[in-house]
């Protein structure tokens, strides 16, 4: 075998990989979304409102009578201390999703 079939080889073997980790990639960004959407399907819920009230909050951004109290602008976010004394947003982010993704793709690579 010459270097350019090796070569060539090497390049159809990429590629393949390149069209399953788009083809992971796409079914990701599927699950993404539908974790988007069902969040703000419960989260509308959770507020209660009539149609109509929903519609009016939603073409006109005035907020319904229901709501009109519990919202505080005036408020600052409470900080919030993790077990080691550090604020969260300090705290370095999980990566167990991430991990458990690679780990999937190097099973399914073998």
């Amino acid at each position: 075998m010459t270097k350019l079939e090796k070569i060539e080889l090497h390049e159809q073997k990429t590629r393949e990989k390149i069209a399953e980790m788009q083809a992971i990639l796409k079914q990701i960004d599927g699950a993404r979304t539908e974790q988007e959407n069902l969040q703000i399907i419960q989260q509308v819920r959770a507020l209660k409102l009539t149609r109509e009230e929903l519609y009016a909050f939603i073409n006109g951004g005035a907020m319904p009578a229901p709501l009109a109290g519990a919202v505080d602008d005036t408020a600052e976010p409470e900080t919030i201390y993790s077990r080691r004394g550090r604020k969260n947003n300090d705290m370095p982010e999980e990566k167990t999703e991430i991990n458990n993704f690679e780990s999937e793709v190097t099973n399914n690579e073998e």
